[in-house]
């Protein structure tokens, strides 16, 4: 049943890194894109289906049901090839004589082996399974099959070219997702030859594994943490939409103060000022502000407003209001801009209270009156500053590593915008890359456990601190780090470089963490994609080379 076990496997893994797109949660990802990408997944799970039943009725003897799954096994194989060409063509986004041959040949083959099928019902072209339950491949098994490994060859060929297209551009990120999609169909492409001359081992099912797991790491995982990004930034994009509505609201509220109505709702006093004597009268007031025992009218507006101010304004607030709540200051503002306004906190029944008094001009019977009201702002306030809170701290989520504590890829492509910047304003700037790579990772998690794997990139983000203790280390991949070097560490690089190579050879001898390492300095590229692309190259050298001493 090992067959069967393998299938089983590969379709638990397959749930579990892909259950939010196949549930669609939270819309999950809403491009066309990703749409069929859910589908692909889908028809992998039905392949995976057949395969797992195939091993179970293989088992059994069960001829007659081995064969009807045999059947649709081949069906389902052509169409998870038609859907990655169709995912391939949507996501590398070439609208070319060469997409449109793609789709077409991939429909063409889902065509074709839907006829096979249907034509083998009748008269065996693909295989025939005999009364002893022994699965016989022929001729027409091999061409459609060989017909699926061209096309999947050709669609990494194609994938290989936007590769080199984007050499240099600096999109680092979409390299490595272009990189990741040539990959996996090389994976499928071996896979499926090993398959042809191996009916009986679920080598397909291997290549679906390994490469819906690439592509989960190093495509969707970059896909969500981009769009995360666009919804911090959609956020900060309505937090300016709302300052800038409330701007407008400002202005509309100059008109409105015209009508004394249109004060009254959430506001908790209302005053009309003469502001040739400072005699007032209070208009309006909720039933909380009669507990202060303010005057309903007098004749000095401001010299009350101010002695009043000291009894019921949070003491915080006190010397502000008292140094901006002037009549010279207030007028002086209204004919700036046509409003006053000042924000503060009054104490209402032993607790403050965010409200926000506006003041205005307006044009009645008996000559100009100054209008003046206290609205209640505190909900609105308060509101603010959680959605602030939340904010910096998705913010700092999104900045700091949860594994190792160093920076996030995001704060590094942060960095990497802010340097680009620099350098496109012909900016003299010192600093220089450097690359850092965990060795033998893979084999601590498959001896030890992905428990003693992250402990291990913990200390591997340990020694590199200990050795860069004043420049920003970012984490930008499961076993990659990235340095940005400036100051005096620049100036020392050689001798930083020396002290990491050091612990490399020390730590061969005691079998501890080896990082291999590239650096590369800042010379007049384009932008910091080309220094990073050096680094790494010197990064595999050094890797290279420290192999070579451990099999010494």
């Amino acid at each position: 049943m090992y067959y069967s076990a393998i299938g089983t496997l590969a379709a638990v893994i397959l749930l579990i890194e892909n259950f939010d797109i196949l549930l669609n949660l939270n819309g999950a990802f809403g491009q066309r894109v990703w749409k069929i990408y859910r589908r692909f997944l889908f028809v992998v799970l039905v392949y995976y289906a057949t395969d797992i039943l195939w091993g179970y009725l293989e088992k059994r003897k069960l001829a007659t049901l081995l064969f009807a799954d045999t059947s649709l096994y081949f069906f389902i194989m052509a169409v998870g090839v038609t859907y990655w060409t169709r995912y391939c063509v949507e996501y590398l986004g070439e609208n070319n004589l060469f997409s449109r041959f793609f789709l077409i040949t991939g429909r063409l083959i889902s065509t074709c082996a839907a006829f096979l099928v249907a034509a083998n019902l009748v008269t065996p072209v693909l295989f025939t399974v005999d009364e002893k339950c022994v699965y016989h491949p022929l001729k027409y098994r091999y061409i459609l099959l060989i017909s699926q490994i061209a096309l999947l060859v050709l669609i990494s060929v194609y994938a290989m070219v936007s590769i080199i297209g984007l050499r240099g551009k600096g999109k680092t990120d979409k390299l490595r997702r272009y990189r990741t999609l040539w990959l996996f169909g090389m994976i499928m492409s071996g896979c499926l030859t090993a398959q042809i001359w191996n009916p009986y081992l679920p080598l397909y099912a291997v290549g679906y594994l390994l490469g819906t797991s690439l592509l989960r790491t190093f495509v969707i995982g970059d896909e969500k943490e981009e769009y995360r990004q666009k919804l911090e930034q959609t956020a900060l994009v309505a937090d300016k939409a709302r300052h800038r509505l409330a701007e407008e609201r400002m202005a509309e509220e100059r008109i409105a103060y015209a009508r004394i109505n249109a004060l009254t709702g959430n506001f908790i006093v209302i005053y009309i000022v003469v502001p040739s004597t400072g005699r007032y009268r209070e208009y309006s007031a909720s039933s909380g502000y009669d507990s202060f025992s303010i005057p309903k009218e007098g004749l000095d507006f401001f010299a009350a407003a101010r002695e009043n101010g000291k009894k019921v304004i949070h003491p915080a607030d006190i010397d502000r209001y008292l140094s901006l709540f002037t009549m010279d200051n207030v007028m002086s503002e209204i004919r700036r801009n046509g409003l006053f306004a000042l924000n503060y906190r009054l104490m209402i029944e032993g607790k403050s209270r965010y409200v926000q008094l506006k003041a205005a001009m307006v044009d009645e019977k008996d000559g100009q009156r100054l209008i003046v009201g206290v609205n209640d702002v505190d909900s609105l306030v308060r509101h603010e500053e959680e959605y602030r809170k939340q904010l910096a701290e998705a913010r700092n989520e999104v900045n700091v590593d949860a594994l190792t504590g160093v920076w996030s890829r995001h704060a590094f492509l942060e960095a990497e915008d802010r340097l680009n910047g620099r350098i496109k304003e012909h900016e003299e700037i010192r600093f220089a890359v450097v690359i850092c790579d965990v060795n033998d990772l893979k084999t601590v998690n498959d001896t030890f456990g992905h428990k003693a794997g992250d402990q291990y990139i913990r200390d591997a983000a340990d020694v590199i601190r200990s050795v860069f203790r004043d420049s920003r280390i970012y984490r930008v991949g499961g076993d990659e780090f990235a340095v940005i070097v400036q100051g005096e560490e620049y100036d020392n690089i050689d001798d930083l470089m020396k002290a990491l190579r050091k612990h490399n050879l020390e730590a061969i001898l005691d079998k501890s963490v080896v990082v291999a390492c590239g650096m590369a300095r800042y010379s007049n590229e384009e932008n910091v994609a080309l220094v990073f692309e050096h680094a790494d190259q010197n990064m595999y050298e050094d890797k290279n080379e420290l192999k070579k001493k451990k099999n010494i």
